[in-house]
């Protein structure tokens, strides 16, 4: 009979082809610019294993302008890979290649359910002679895998994927159910990826446990070893804001109201924005166990707390800050038509991320006050992801964190409660029923800053790629497995 060790063994003697597969992932540039129209209603459909894709139904015209994610190469390579293990998948295609991969084990319908959740788009490379490695070369220095996507997140893919195809090598009996779910458009709010599946799918994605990314970076305090489990996200919100001038010929600039010029006054006054501040979030009462502060934190005290966290943890105190507080950020800016006319119009798009109590009218409302007197000002909030959660109080907690101890071979690890600072797909099947966290277990000895996700030479360590892989195998035994 299999054991949980026997299973272990396995992922590690797969090692090379859990991050074989993670390169391979990497090397697709399954770039998501976020500029395609909505998603078509109702669905393509279920091609069924070797019958032709549906026709394309989301316009593109070739120019590089429409089309977007691209995912669909990446997930033919996953249903390529779990089908030479005899592992059956279906592609679900919401648009011009793009594609979301669902798999599983057991016996669809029974209980309890298990599902792994992930995303194959990744953000673009903004100025490739800024990386050290090739953006999609996969490469492997130093002990990391480097390139887009990378960390966020296709070695949590390649992981899954893996965990599914090393059960079914195994040959355990499930008492339950296994579900692989990776999907497209996470990086652009999830419309043509799990958004779309839990409209026209919902029974696929509905289970008792979901895990998912957006947690799980270890934190060391001494010899002590603390995960943070996050068991929801804060909101997120794009905001433009529009600006209106009056335009004239560039030769004569005093004629014109240069939108540009009264955009630098609005900008201005978003570098200066100080939000509310709360010290609601579970973190702050963990504190102790987190960085040894004994001192009960408040909103009087709270840059002083960080100061002292940032002493011993600077990115715990970083994520410290961005959890008690809304962010808000210029992130991109449009204006004029023509070099030798002056701007008539400018846009300046933001990027907000909120606290659970604070609504778009409450985000709507700030930000009105925020640029209250400058002329020709209109802002626009558009709701990208409500702030969500799951209970703390749950056996996926409990199976989390036996799954975590037996992956890292350490029984000495604690666990605190903790919200993911950006948003997820989660946000899609909680309103399922299910209860899903934001976790993924990183190597003890792995230092999450050097991850870089969404940044330049954006990388994972090796050992994080297979200390998931160990924790998933490990989850699917504590949940689904029949030890009988």
């Amino acid at each position: 009979m299999v054991t949980l060790d026997d299973l272990l063994k396995m992922a590690d003697d797969a090692r090379d082809e859990v991050i074989e597969l993670t390169q391979k992932l990497v090397q697709i540039p399954s770039v998501n610019t976020g500029r395609n129209a909505e998603p078509p209603w109702p669905p393509t459909g279920k091609p069924a294993a070797g019958e032709p894709y549906p026709e394309p139904i989301v316009p593109f015209d070739g120019s590089g302008t429409t089309r977007t994610g691209d995912e669909l190469p990446a997930a033919e390579l996953l249903r390529d890979k779990l089908q030479a293990d005899g592992i059956e998948s279906t592609i679900y295609i919401p648009g011009e290649n793009r594609g979301n991969i669902v798999a599983g084990l057991g016996n669809p319908g029974a209980r309890p359910k298990l599902l792994m959740l992930s995303h194959i788009d990744v953000v673009p490379v903004e100025d490739v002679s800024q990386w050290t490695h090739d953006p999609f070369g996969g490469e492997i220095v130093e002990g990391r895998l480097w390139g887009r996507g990378s960390s966020d997140m296709k070695q949590i893919v390649a992981a899954e994927t893996m965990a599914l195809i090393l059960l079914k090598r195994a040959g355990v009996k499930l008492k339950g159910e296994l579900t692989l779910a990776v999907c497209a458009d996470e990086e652009s709010g999830g419309a043509y990826g799990f958004g779309w599946m839990a409209q026209h799918y919902p029974e696929i994605l509905r289970a008792d446990y979901s895990v998912n990314e957006g947690g799980g970076a270890p934190i060391k305090v001494g010899d002590r070893l603390i995960y943070p489990i996050n068991v929801g996200e804060k909101g997120r919100m794009e905001v433009h804001i529009h600006i209106v001038g009056r335009g004239f010929h560039a030769s004569q600039p005093w004629k014109a109201d240069n939108a540009i010029y009264k955009a630098e006054e609005v900008i201005r006054r978003i570098r200066n924005y100080e939000p509310e501040v709360s010290v609601d979030n579970a973190a702050f009462t963990d504190l102790k166990t987190l960085a040894g502060i004994d001192e009960p934190v408040t909103v009087d005290n709270l840059e002083e707390v960080l100061a002292k966290v940032d002493e011993v943890n600077p990115s715990l105190a970083s994520y410290l800050r961005a959890a008690s507080r809304m962010t808000f950020v210029a992130t991109m800016i449009n204006a004029g038509v023509k070099s030798n006319s002056v701007a008539e119009n400018c846009m300046i798009t933001c990027d907000v991320r909120s606290l659970p109590h604070q609504s778009p009218a409450y985000v709507q409302e700030q930000i009105e006050n925020l640029l209250s007197g400058v002329d020709g000002v209109r802002v626009e909030v558009i709701n990208t992801a409500v702030s969500n959660a799951s209970t703390y109080d749950s056996e996926l907690a409990d199976h989390i964190m036996t799954a975590t101890k037996k992956a890292i071979g350490r029984d000495d690890v604690e666990f605190v409660p903790g919200l993911t600072v950006g948003f997820t797909d989660s946000r899609f099947v909680r309103p399922l029923g299910n209860v899903a966290y934001g976790f993924m277990p990183g190597h003890p000895d792995s230092d999450p800053s050097k991850s870089g996700a969404h940044n330049i030479n954006e990388s994972v360590d090796l050992n994080t790629i297979m200390s998931i892989t160990r924790y998933l195998v490990a989850l699917a035994w504590e949940t689904v497995v029949d030890h009988d």
